[in-house]
């Protein structure tokens, strides 16, 4: 059973409630039954669990029987991913989620082809909910927030990672290098490219905000493929 996210407000007098859209998940999806285990994430981070003593029209009640902490993985990733074809991104977003990327940021750049003004509103959030899906199905302690997407200069401009890396696979730098350069860190922002890569103006204005453009070392990625790998590249070696 997947862990859910819930507020703070709906816990009460050891107890907790879930509403809306989890709640038709588990009474119609995953049929749920008084007596089955629930996992819960509060606000907080904290993974509360019990067992599920009420399903109403509205809520399932459940009573907790135990909690815990789990411990901060100390480190912060801004995922800045341009905007690719359908559902290419909607893989992105689920995969670099499961990976433990912080936030992801829709990107605009000169070589994305989607229309991001089109239907923006149900665009922005379906991407959240994949977000949410992937985070509970991997139990995350905290959700990963989809943002509203944004020009590439202000991507570049914006971000005040203490690492920032650009993925392009004509890089002289190889990520592995760059980051065994790196003593410690513990914020990084990623900048993955759409179909086609970037082009030479913005590697350029990129370099000139601090970006260092990076190779894989070994292949060249799909853009959706990118998204995930390369963070877990960033979070293997800073784990270790």
């Amino acid at each position: 059973m997947p862990q859910f996210f819930v507020k703070q407000q709906n816990f009460t007098d050891g107890h907790a409630y879930i509403e809306g859209d989890d709640y038709r998940h588990l009474v119609h999806v995953r049929r749920v039954k008084n007596g089955s285990t629930i996992y819960l994430s509060d606000e907080t981070g904290t993974l509360h669990y019990g067992v599920v003593t009420e399903i109403t029209q509205h809520q399932v009640k459940i009573r907790l029987t135990g909690s815990y902490n789990r411990s901060n993985p100390g480190l912060d990733i801004s995922l800045y991913m341009c905007i690719i074809k359908g559902g290419n991104f909607d893989y992105a977003i689920q995969k670099s989620a499961e990976v433990g990327v912080s936030r992801i940021i829709p990107v605009i750049s000169e070589r994305t082809i989607p229309d991001p003004d089109k239907k923006l509103e149900q665009k922005v959030e379906r991407w959240n909910r994949i977000a949410a899906e992937a985070c509970k199905q991997c139990m995350r302690s905290t959700p990963v927030q989809v943002g509203l997407p944004v020009a590439f200069s202000d991507a570049v401009d914006l971000d005040n990672s203490q690492v920032k890396l650009i993925g392009h696979p004509g890089a002289d730098r190889d990520i592995k290098e760059h980051l065994s350069s790196i003593q410690t860190f513990r914020t990084a922002g990623i900048l993955i490219g759409p179909e086609g890569g970037f082009t030479g103006n913005e590697l350029k204005s990129a370099g000139d905000a601090g970006w260092t453009a990076v190779n894989f070392g070994f292949t060249h990625l799909r853009a959706e493929t990118a998204a995930s790998v390369i963070p877990a590249l960033v979070i293997y070696h800073r784990g270790r």
